[in-house]
């Protein structure tokens, strides 16, 4: 394809955080290419911290390959 670039769809949505069980995984449904993780997760005022998701990665990987 010649492709130089692809964007990111969302970077992060927090409204959707991160679980480590899968069936309450409101973040494995979103666009984003980091997990939006709160700190407490039964804690609705709870702070957010991010992780980069598989997506980050390959987006970074293909950033920076086209670099070169």
């Amino acid at each position: 394809m010649s492709l130089y670039a692809a964007m990111a769809f969302e970077f992060v949505t927090s409204d959707t955080p991160h679980r480590p069980e899968p069936r309450l995984d409101l973040g494995m449904a979103s666009y984003s290419i980091v997990k939006a993780i709160k700190d407490g997760p039964d804690d609705a005022a709870s702070g957010r911290h991010g992780e980069p998701k598989q997506a980050f990665h390959g987006l970074a990987w293909h950033y920076r390959r086209a670099r070169h």
